[in-house]
């Protein structure tokens, strides 16, 4: 563990139907998707050298539960 703490954003602002079991790139300041995509690698490329945060677009009526192995 690398000791950082994460805090938990509300992307509800920028996220809508659209971006539902899709990719997005979110700008560093969690204001604005900058490009969205079927595969990581579609949305790598779209994204070119821009400094991006990966983000995976759950449906709202998935529950995600991390696991550690």
């Amino acid at each position: 563990m690398n000791g950082h703490i994460h805090k938990s954003r509300d992307l509800t602002k920028i996220l809508d139907a659209s971006h539902k079991n899709k990719w997005v790139a979110i700008d560093p300041s969690y204001s604005r998707v900058v490009a969205a995509a079927a595969s990581l690698r579609e949305l790598d490329k779209l994204v070119g050298g821009q400094y991006v945060i990966y983000y995976r677009v759950l449906p709202r009526e998935t529950t995600f539960a991390p696991t550690i192995f």
